[in-house]
């Protein structure tokens, strides 16, 4: 029995064993290693809920900057690790036709259409009545009593989203991106208004509630420059990792980072305003869908289409590229030692671990982390930060992390590689 498995076995729970062995102990904790013995723990047969660690954590443990795991996770379909990949795509066949709901059409600067010419496929309403969003040609209408969402069957993480909307007198509407399947867009995921900005209704609302706000959180920093009533306005919304850009007619109206700006995050008196985590922008989905808001006086889209910010390698694994060090350092590959700096969060927001509040950066060999480290981080340089979409077969499958991941869970980490030692 290694000293890992020893210390594994004197916790009284997988939370106290995480404590003692550091933020970063979960990425490392091997199925194969607890199953060794069998008098030891035995795995959990349902997900429990997640455990978030924050930095209240500090307060019980003092984590070690460098960490020894038990070795790498492994699951059935990962028994033959493939070598780890750099962040080029690999051509994959084409999906059958009924994954596929949205056509392909491509259009300017590897855009693609979210609505395809026969209707509303790969979209359904959300929260409304049938009957209250209709196609035709290329314009698409939301209006009359229950019109609620629309909302895209497709998932997005990181992309460019570009339409046009036509809004008639005092009518309001709004854009959701990374939303929930279930309940409110607005708050499972965000929503960046588009509203009537000159009817005398709506002179008197709060600034974080006019076109480019990010709905009752975030206020634009300029103020949009709509058109008349009746014609088309441009959006444009910009979303990579915890930074979100909205333009409206070509004019950038809000620059949101969204741990550093959310209001939630802000304290006022000493105090924090907000952490709940249905309503601090730091724990909304990662990953989610895009919807657009109707009014019963009736509003119009046309042109709806998206540049997915993802690289997506053959494994499945997600890669987004957030900032690139200008340096002459070697980048990482598979036998390297790292020190690193993350975040991981569930697929519905809720932060799991996080090494910043610990100070340095964990410190850990590649051949030794989940395969969606190994074949995400190779290739990076010191100062690179990414953003790893890693599915349940290449982290903790079919058993998850008790009391801390779900099983069949995806994970989405920002990572920020401070170091190699080799």
């Amino acid at each position: 029995m290694t000293d890992r498995q020893q210390e594994f076995r004197s916790c009284s729970s997988l939370t106290q064993f995480l404590g003692r062995a550091g933020v970063a102990g979960m990425l490392f904790l091997a199925q194969s290693a607890i199953a060794e013995d069998v008098t030891g723990p035995s795995l959990p047969s349902r997900p429990a809920e997640p455990t978030v660690v924050t930095a209240e954590t500090k307060e019980t443990s003092e984590p070690p900057v460098e960490i020894k795991p038990v070795g790498p996770i492994q699951t059935a379909s990962l028994a033959a690790p493939a070598e780890p990949k750099g962040v080029e795509p690999v051509e994959k066949p084409v999906p059958e036709p009924s994954s596929v709901p949205m056509a392909a059409a491509e259009t300017e600067e590897g855009f693609t259409s979210l609505f395809d010419e026969s209707g509303l496929n790969g979209w359904r309403i959300h929260e409304g009545r049938p009957g209250t969003w209709t196609k035709d040609d290329n314009v698409v209408r939301g209006g009359g009593v229950g019109v609620g969402w629309l909302m895209s069957e497709k998932a997005y993480s990181d992309f460019v989203l570009r339409l046009e909307y036509r809004l008639m007198n005092g009518t309001n509407s709004g854009v959701a991106i990374r939303c929930m399947e279930e309940g409110s867009p607005t708050f499972t995921g965000m929503e960046i208004q588009l509203i009537d900005d000159n009817a005398p209704k709506y002179a008197n609302l709060k600034p974080n509630q006019y076109t480019g706000s990010l709905y009752y959180r975030i206020a634009p920093q300029t103020p949009a420059e709509l058109v008349p009533d009746g014609e088309w306005n441009e959006c444009e919304v910009q979303c990579v990792g915890q930074s979100v850009r909205v333009s409206i007619n070509g004019q950038v109206v809000n620059e949101i980072t969204l741990r550093e700006d959310d209001p939630a995050e802000q304290k006022e008196g000493g105090e924090i305003q907000s952490t709940s985590a249905a309503w601090s922008l730091a724990e909304r989905p990662p990953v989610g869908h895009v919807a657009l808001q109707g009014h019963p006086a009736g509003v119009e889209f046309r042109n709806v289409r998206i540049k997915n910010s993802v690289t997506e390698l053959e494994s499945g694994l997600g890669i987004v590229d957030l900032t690139s060090a200008e340096n002459e350092e070697s980048e990482v590959s598979a036998s390297d030692t790292i020190q690193i700096h993350y975040v991981g969060q569930l697929a519905d927001g809720k932060i799991f671990t996080n090494s910043y509040p610990y100070g340095k950066p964990v410190t850990v060999p590649l051949s030794d982390v989940i395969q969606g480290w190994k074949e995400g981080i190779v290739g990076m340089k010191p100062g690179d930060r990414r953003r790893l979409i890693v599915p349940p077969g290449l982290a903790y499958g079919e058993q998850g992390v008790e009391n801390l991941i779900p099983p069949n869970a995806t994970l989405v980490f920002e990572v920020e590689l401070q170091g190699v030692e080799r």
